[in-house]
């Protein structure tokens, strides 16, 4: 019990990037802390942590230690819902990571199905683009992620065999202004006709961004003056609402933005689809929430397949 606790001190200064902040944020004392690593330094025979003037960083056993140690936070939470929930209405903390249509968009009802099942677990959600939260699950700083499937160097399918993707839908994209906007007064609208306003993309675009430089220089038109990039849909929303801006987005998210009033511009052959789906470890497989998150996800995403059934993958994922 004793390691479990230094493993968990462990995470704490590897997470507040400092004794000071991990102290303060665990609620112990830093010499209390400050002990607790350098006995399970020597446990280990050897650093994990450089101390810099300014906080620390892991050393390179320390980054090893912090792939395990994740595994072992990862176990312990496993045994508090699956067994300590029965008997003590304990619940444990699973950490998810979701991209910005499944957190926006599929996360509400999901989360709210784990609440009626397992009514004492913590969740925590950590919301990005692929690229930032895909790293984050190799490390086992998140449990699952949720999100669009990359299929690049560095990508859910190159994570290794120990992780499993479920594809559950293709993502549309396509362009969207205010029902209000000059464009739609137009009879046909041109691609050359967008050009004279400015264009937003949401998250970090890069995607988007090669698709509308793709279509444009197919056609022979420059390429659209990316104006402004926002993790905000807020932002984004209120931009097209009122200041003439078109964006390109998820199609999902539309359902999002009541009050904003937003239309498609529709550009003929311009809609493009990414493959999207929940990316786990294959030892979590058989951990009742990642289960019943997959069962939920897959319920909350029907409508945006076509008369497609339960896969088996799904199916045996399923307790």
């Amino acid at each position: 019990m004793h390691d479990i606790w230094r493993i968990q001190h462990f995470l704490g200064v590897v997470d507040a990037g400092s004794f000071h902040g991990a102290a303060r944020a665990m609620n112990i004392s830093q010499p209390a802390l400050t002990k607790s690593i350098r006995l399970l330094e020597e446990a280990f025979g050897t650093e994990l942590f450089l101390r810099l003037p300014r906080g620390v960083r892991l050393t390179e056993a320390g980054e090893m230690m912090h792939v395990r140690a994740r595994e072992v936070e990862a176990a312990w939470n496993a045994a508090i819902v699956e067994v300590g929930a029965q008997s003590k209405g304990l619940g444990g903390a699973m950490r998810i990571g979701g991209g910005p249509v499944y957190s926006s968009v599929h996360f509400p009802n999901m989360l709210a199905d784990l609440r009626q099942r397992f009514p004492h677990l913590k969740v925590q959600v950590s919301t990005g683009v692929g690229s930032e939260l895909l790293p984050m699950l190799k490390s086992g700083d998140i449990r699952v992620y949720a999100g669009g499937i990359p299929r690049s160097e560095g990508g859910a399918l190159n994570l290794g065999n120990e992780f499993k993707t479920i594809e559950l839908y293709q993502q549309q994209n396509a362009i969207f202004a205010s029902s209000q906007h000059p464009l739609f007064l137009k009879e046909h609208i041109e691609p050359a006709d967008t050009l004279e306003y400015p264009w937003l993309c949401l998250f970090s675009g890069q995607q988007a961004n090669i698709q509308i430089r793709n279509y444009f220089e197919a056609r022979g038109l420059p390429e659209p003056g990316v104006a402004l990039e926002s993790h905000s849909l807020q932002i984004a929303f209120k931009m097209i609402a009122e200041h003439q801006f078109i964006g390109c987005m998820p199609v999902p998210l539309c359902a999002t933005s009541q009050g904003h009033d937003l239309k498609e511009v529709v550009l003929d052959g311009f809609r493009w689809s990414i493959p999207t789906g929940i990316t786990f470890h294959r030892k979590s497989a058989e951990f009742a929430p990642i289960a019943q998150m997959i069962r939920s996800l897959h319920a909350v995403t029907g409508t945006l397949r076509e008369g497609e059934e339960m896969p088996k993958s799904v199916r045996r994922a399923i307790p």
